[in-house]
């Protein structure tokens, strides 16, 4: 009987959550450095170690209004939890806002190591027909967190650089944590530079024809309006190498031996047919350009991670952990919710077990022996707990309300709406990925929490809880 019920709790979570990432939605903004990116060449990119903006310490001053309107959008946009109809945008707390978007880009990164995939595009993998990445491969890909457009909100900014030039790329994400809306503001070869007046500088993937030292470049602008970068136009140099090539000295005014060419959005560039006409300008003329855009911008300094789950294992954390704490004011009955010790314990079924035991006399057993991962919590005989020790384990909890014994907030006997309301406000919302009733994650991407409960007559009956993610399993 034991092992029946655990094959239907795996069942159910495995419905509650495997996917793909289809649930994110994401407007996307193409460039033509996407275009050059296609030839094949090779780059070198460095990864940094540290850990991004631990915010584990961090007790936000936040009000019981902003927490529930943040935590009904979830990783899959600003929707009603039961209805998925959009909800109207809200204004919330900085440090709320930020842990929100950093808890979302969580889970894009979740996806891109667990199945290779942004939001919007799959990610090439490997060469020499390699077509998986162990995980000091994927270390060399990074990410970024950081303000490059200057708006007041972080961009996730991730490289991709295992595989071949044509698939190598640097993308610029930005999520609105009120509307729920993922915008795809940016995406070239991965040789780019970003400046504090909203300027990209993208390095491109050749040093095309005709040969210089300057590394060739498009420079693009963001624009608020649009929340996408525009093309300002492209720089290009040729240098007098000698007879190989027959440099037009007669252009080469001020005689410093390279002349370059200009190139305005929209415009065409030179060629070998033209004799390569464009390059007609000389370095006061370049200056004088680049000036109409560039002066007085400095270059953002930027701090990229390693792929790897430790680079944002805080993330998830960190914004669930705001959310219990801003819920748990309303509350006298916090040490007694097993589903916190999902969030505070790393063996959080043994917490729990230890809690009910010692302060409530619930005795465990497992009734089964050929299933040693499977136990059950009794009081007077009735069988009111149980926990798996698969999948990343879960509790349950059934029948009747036990105590003040609570997973977050809600217990059996409590009426649905009730039981949707206090699971709203710890981040909760309904997941895309089944059709079960009351199947509820905080999020896509490692370190997120999935609880389905079953109910008769508008009553909560049985609840299960666990971690979750839904590019595992």
């Amino acid at each position: 009987m034991a092992g029946t019920f655990l094959c239907a709790v795996t069942a159910l979570f495995a419905a509650c959550g495997a996917g793909n990432g289809a649930g994110q939605s994401v407007q996307t903004a193409k460039t033509g450095q996407a275009e050059r990116a296609e030839e094949e060449t090779e780059t070198e990119q460095s990864a940094m170690t540290e850990t991004p903006g631990d915010t584990s310490g961090e007790e936000a001053d936040v009000s019981a209004e902003d927490v529930e309107s943040a935590a009904a959008s979830g990783q899959d946009g600003n929707a009603n939890s039961e209805t998925g109809e959009n909800a109207a945008p809200t204004e919330m707390p900085e440090k709320l806002c930020q842990a929100k978007i950093r808890h979302y880009y969580g889970g894009i990164l979740s996806q891109v190591m667990a199945v290779y995939q942004l939001p919007d595009m799959e990610l090439g993998v490997g060469v020499w027909g390699k077509d998986t990445l162990d995980a000091g491969e994927m270390a060399e890909n990074c990410f970024a967190v950081a303000d490059v457009d200057q708006d007041g909100r972080e961009e996730l900014l991730v490289r991709w650089t295992t595989t071949t030039t044509a698939g190598s790329l640097e993308v610029v994400y930005d999520y609105n944590p009120v509307s729920g809306e993922l915008k795809n503001e940016f995406c070239a070869y991965p040789l780019l530079t970003y400046y504090d007046n909203g300027v990209i500088k993208a390095g491109w993937s050749h040093n095309q024809v005709p040969p210089a030292e300057f590394w060739p470049c498009t420079f693009y602008q963001f624009e608020p309006e649009e929340n996408s970068y525009v093309e300002i136009g492209s720089l290009r140099a040729w240098d007098d190498i000698g007879e190989e090539w027959d440099f037009p000295t007669e252009r080469d005014v001020d005689g410093d031996g390279t002349v370059y060419e200009m190139v305005k959005a929209g415009e065409e560039y030179s060629d070998y047919d033209s004799d390569y006409e464009g390059f007609q300008f000389n370095q006061a003329d370049v200056d004088e350009w680049l000036g109409g855009f560039m002066e007085g911008a400095q270059e953002i300094p930027l701090v990229y991670y390693p792929m790897k789950h430790e680079s944002f294992a805080d993330f998830t954390p960190a914004y669930l952990r705001m959310l219990a704490a801003e819920a748990g004011k309303e509350r006298t009955d916090t040490a007694s919710d097993l589903g916190l010790f999902i969030l505070k314990e790393e063996y959080f079924l043994d917490a729990a077990q230890t809690l009910l035991s010692e302060k409530y006399g619930v005795v465990m057993e497992q009734p089964d022996p050929a299933f040693e991962e499977w136990t059950v919590g009794s009081k007077d005989g009735k069988e009111l707990f149980s926990f798996e020790a698969l999948n990343a384990g879960h509790i349950g909890y059934k029948g009747e309300r036990f105590e003040d014994v609570t997973i977050f907030g809600i217990y059996p006997g409590m009426r649905v709406d009730s039981a949707w309301e206090k699971l709203q406000a710890y981040g909760f919302y309904a997941s895309s990925y089944t059709e079960v009733e009351n199947c509820l994650i905080t999020g896509e991407g490692f370190g997120n929490i999935s609880i389905w409960f079953s109910a008769e007559d508008n009553v909560v009956t049985d609840i299960t809880v666990g971690p979750y993610c839904a590019f595992a399993g």
